[in-house]
């Protein structure tokens, strides 16, 4: 029976970097070990950083392709992959068929957080890890299902 309650709990997946890993190129092979298990994948970031990660999942390998864009209103939900702008986090629930959230913008994600596997990243800068232990603060009072590893890409 306990096994069942917390099976029904969101999870949250911190990994921490080192200084020598760059952020976004972890987001990006993080994307791509989620689309290949068949992961519908939304990163949130404020818009800027957006920019650059669309860019980067262009060139950031050769030989791979991952289908994404930058989601706005009046667009269809037509891939697998969308960057999402936190402008729209209370708009989650529209994700119907999205199960996993790259969350890279400085709050943690509450609302409709039980769909979802959230996966965050801890830099190796006081500044970041500040917020991370104030976002994992708020995801443990919430009683989420917390678990935290070295990211190893």
């Amino acid at each position: 029976m306990l096994w069942q309650i917390n099976k029904l709990k969101p999870t949250v997946n911190f990994f921490s970097l080192e200084k020598k890993q760059d952020l976004q190129l972890c987001i990006c092979f993080l994307i791509k070990e989620l689309y290949k298990l068949g992961s519908q994948i939304i990163i949130l970031d404020n818009h800027s950083n957006l920019q650059k990660l669309d860019k980067l999942l262009w060139t950031f390998e050769q030989n791979s392709f991952l289908p994404h864009k930058i989601y706005n209103v009046d667009e269809k939900l037509d891939t697998p992959i969308i960057l999402l702008s936190e402008k729209y986090l209370n708009n989650l629930l529209v994700f119907n068929e999205y199960n996993a959230v790259i969350n890279n913008f400085d709050k943690p994600i509450i609302e409709a957080a039980k769909k979802f596997k959230i996966y965050e990243f801890v830099e190796d800068c006081e500044d970041k890890k500040i917020i991370s232990r104030n976002k994992y603060a708020v995801y443990k009072n919430k009683n989420f299902n917390l678990n935290h590893k070295k990211y190893n890409e």
